[in-house]
């Protein structure tokens, strides 16, 4: 996928000067974006969706290049199957109802925010609803999934793991409060974040319910030559029997001791708090592994501009299959699920909200 790498941009970092504070930092605005007329944005979005045959469509059904198109609507008719498509038919933007501007002005908005952009702010930027805003942030957040989990860690890989949530709010009287320790334990979950040692290294994160049960995970995401560097978590005492090498230092001591340390992923983790405190407020357990490859993402390309974090979204988001969970969301959790929807969902196609019209098709 295109621009999936991150890269430190060319003459990015002065003397003295952090790289979010130079120019090249922003080379994008949201000004730019917003300014789009419907048709600009309509061809930007065309233009990454078919990027693979040069911008012109193809049959997300059965790929063939040989295509129709409607002259009084945006809809797509291929030749070979005969089956109609929009450009967003077969990607996590299907049956959209915002508009072209909008989604691109969401995109940049979401990667603008160093340390997240909650939904209600989008919500408010694009005067839409809390809820159209809060999916739309979810299915951002699997495209920077799908990023990370296309890398194998090798080298020297940093381990550690962090608690979110949990809290539990204390009785008025003192007689009446339970032991906290026991409710933070039930509630809370832990992110285990594996992150490579090197210029332009990448991160992995998995949510489990403590360290010890990320240890699966972490065998099938580092790879065995890789030297892992821990704490000294009983949890890791035995890396050193599937891996090439380990080493562990001893917070108690230290953070660094004779070279070992883990600053890295604890770097990483002090800006996971700083979302979850100070950005997102709390991260529901339900959606926290979406939080935590957003968090990991967002960590790997903080030195890449904007406006390459913009198209590398974007790709990625066009690129992939819409998600089973997202799609009706706030319809299945107001049970309103039916088996239309259901069998609609798995065809994965727009047959239902993009139908045939009766105008004019002139061949591509």
């Amino acid at each position: 996928m295109s621009g999936a790498s991150p890269h430190k941009a060319e003459g990015s970092k002065r003397s003295g000067q952090h790289f979010l504070l130079s120019a090249a930092a922003r080379t994008l605005s949201v000004v730019e974006v917003a300014r789009l007329s419907d048709d600009e944005a309509y061809a930007a979005f065309k233009a990454v969706r078919f990027a693979d045959n040069g911008g012109e469509p193809f049959c997300p059904h059965c790929g063939c290049d040989a295509i129709y198109e409607y002259r009084v609507r945006r809809l797509f008719k291929c030749k070979a199957c005969e089956r109609q498509f929009t450009v967003t038919s077969g990607t996590t933007f299907r049956s959209r109802k915002m508009s072209f501007q909008d989604i691109l002005a969401a995109i940049l908005l979401f990667v603008n925010g160093v340390n997240g952009n909650p939904a209600l702010r989008l919500s408010r930027d694009l005067n839409c609803a809390y809820k159209t805003a809060f999916v739309l942030l979810h299915k951002l957040r699997r495209a920077m999934a799908a990023t990370q989990a296309a890398h194998t860690l090798t080298g020297v890989v940093e381990i550690d793991g962090v608690y979110i949530g949990g809290y539990v709010r204390p009785a008025n009287m003192k007689a009446d409060r339970a032991d906290g320790r026991k409710e933070y334990n039930r509630k809370r979950r832990s992110i285990v974040t594996m992150r490579e040692r090197r210029a332009g290294g990448r991160s992995r994160a998995v949510v489990v319910k403590d360290e010890k049960a990320a240890i699966p995970a972490i065998m099938e995401i580092v790879h065995p030559s890789a030297h892992v560097v821990t704490d000294d978590q009983t949890s890791y005492n035995r890396f050193f029997i599937p891996f090439a090498d380990h080493s562990s230092v001893n917070h108690s001591k230290g953070l660094s001791i004779l070279g070992v340390h883990i600053n890295g992923v604890e770097a990483q983790h002090s800006r996971i708090r700083r979302a979850e405190r100070g950005v997102y407020l709390q991260l529901n357990a339900a959606h926290a592994q979406r939080y935590a490859d957003e968090m990991s993402w967002r960590d790997d390309h903080r030195l890449v501009s904007n406006g390459q974090q913009y198209r590398t979204v974007l790709a990625w988001a066009t690129a992939l299959r819409p998600d089973a969970e997202l799609v009706g969301y706030w319809g299945e959790a107001a049970g309103l699920a039916s088996p239309g929807r259901d069998a609609t969902r798995a065809k994965g196609a727009d047959a239902a909200q993009e139908s045939a019209s009766t105008g004019r098709q002139t061949r591509t």
